[in-house]
C-alpha cells in the first residue's frame, strides 16, 4: 500500500475541500484509465488529505471519506482518501461559479455550456449541475447541494460542448445527472441535498 499526503487549496470561502479540487489533483493516477468512479462519502473540513492506492480488492473503501476506482490494462486499482489535520493558514483560490452558468443554455431538464473558458472539465460539470437542480428541484429545507458521485467511461480534460440532463432522483439524497461531452455520453454524476 502506497500513501501519498495532499496539501490542496480551498475554493473561494468554502471552509471544506471541494470534490473538484480532490478529483483534479488525483488526476496523475487515472489519466491513462477508463471506467473511472469517484465517490466522495463524507465532508472533508480540511485543506490536507492523505492518499492510499492500491491493487483490486485490497481496500477496504468504506474506511475513506472518499474514493476512486479506475481501470488498466492489469486490472483495476483503488485509491482511498482520508482528512489529515489542516494547514494553519489554508491556501484559497477564487471560484466564480457564475462565469460558468451565466454561460449556459437552458432548456427545461438540460443545460449547456458552449466552450470551456478555463475552468476544468469536472468543475464545470459541478457549477452547471448545482445550478440545475436547483432550478429542477428546488428544496424547501435550508440547506446546500453536495457533489458526491462521478462516473466516466474515460477521463476529459477538453470540451467544445458539455450537456448535462437530469436523469432521476431517490428523494433529494440521490439525484443523479447524464454528462455529454461533444454529443458523446460521457458518464454521470450524482449530488445529494445536505439539510443544515
Amino acid at each position: 500500500m502506497i500513501s501519498n499526503p495532499l496539501t490542496l487549496c480551498f475554493l473561494g470561502q468554502r471552509d471544506y475541500l471541494q470534490g473538484t479540487t480532490l478529483f483534479d489533483a488525483l488526476e496523475p493516477w487515472y489519466a491513462d484509465g477508463s471506467d473511472i468512479r469517484f465517490k466522495i462519502g463524507r465532508m472533508m473540513k480540511t485543506d490536507r488529505v492523505g492518499v492510499e492506492e492500491a491493487s483490486e480488492g485490497a481496500l477496504d473503501m468504506s474506511r475513506y471519506a472518499a474514493t476512486l476506482a479506475w481501470r488498466v490494462a492489469s486490472g483495476e486499482r483503488q485509491m482511498g482518501v482520508f482528512p489529515l489535520p489542516p494547514s494553519a493558514k489554508p491556501q484559497r483560490v477564487p471560484f466564480d461559479e457564475e462565469a460558468i452558468t451565466g454561460r449556459a443554455q437552458w432548456d427545461g431538464q438540460q443545460v449547456t455550456l458552449i466552450g470551456q473558458q478555463g475552468e476544468s472539465f469536472v468543475r464545470s460539470v459541478v457549477a452547471l449541475n448545482k445550478a440545475l437542480l436547483f432550478r429542477m428541484l428546488a428544496p424547501s429545507l435550508p440547506g446546500q447541494w453536495l457533489f458526491t458521485r462521478l462516473e466516466l467511461p474515460r477521463p476529459v480534460a477538453t470540451f467544445d460542448r458539455l450537456r448535462l440532463t437530469y436523469k432521476n432522483s431517490v428523494g433529494l439524497a440521490a439525484v443523479s445527472t447524464a454528462i455529454e461531452v461533444d454529443q458523446d455520453s460521457a458518464g454521470s454524476v450524482m449530488f445529494s441535498w445536505l439539510k443544515r
